[in-house]
């Protein structure tokens, strides 16, 4: 009888053991679930830039349903190919012309999304005019970039922003880009952007 309690307990130490090894690994031979992916540059950024002409390596990273993160295989596109193309199989980016394309990374049905810059042979940005002072109610102004002091047009080629759009909003719709519009009183600083380059000045509006 003895030995049979102790068989007993022995069957029933082993039945927990292989209970718990089981619990313990489940999942371990399902293949866990992609349910995001996160698109960069090789060097990390979700908004790299690229120069006309030159390459970037794309790299899409997928998160799981078990919390595993890895790189994945994606099939990519480029949703303005006008400004930057992707090679579909490996995610290597190269500039066309100046501007933001959005680069999609797709697998299994899960798709992520980053925007790459393209840089022009933008040196120096000089913007004018400088410090301006204007009423509300005045016309709207008009601003310009050139490569450095006294260099080529560049208004176009650069992104305009304004720090307090309550006070004034500038436009980078082709035809129009640069042209600032007076919207209340307030301090704005506008800026135009190319890449890693920017150069800034203030508006006060009384």
């Amino acid at each position: 009888m003895a030995n049979h309690g102790r068989s007993g307990v022995v069957w029933f130490a082993l039945a927990m053991f292989v209970f718990l090894l089981v619990a313990g690994c489940k999942g371990f031979f399902t293949n866990p679930t992609l349910t995001a992916i996160t698109v960069a540059g090789s060097n990390g950024s979700t908004t790299p830039f690229v120069n006309v002409g030159a390459t970037l390596q794309m790299v899409a990273t997928g998160t799981f349903n078990d919390g595993s993160v890895s790189t994945v295989t994606a099939n990519w596109s480029s949703q303005e190919e006008n400004i930057a193309t992707v090679n579909q199989s490996t995610g290597v980016v190269t500039g066309v012309t100046p501007g933001t394309a959005n680069i999609q990374a797709a697998s299994n049905g899960i798709t992520g999304l980053a925007s790459v810059t393209v840089c022009g042979a933008i040196t120096a940005i000089t913007i004018s005019p400088l410090n301006q002072t204007v009423t509300t109610g005045s016309p709207a102004l008009q601003y310009t970039a050139t490569q450095g002091v006294g260099g080529a047009d560049i208004t176009s080629q650069v992104t305009w922003t304004s720090s307090a759009t309550g006070v004034a909003q500038i436009s980078n719709t082709p035809g129009t880009n640069g042209l600032a519009t007076i919207v209340g009183t307030g301090s704005t600083t506008i800026t135009a952007a190319s890449c890693t380059l920017s150069a800034s000045t203030g508006l006060t509006v009384n």
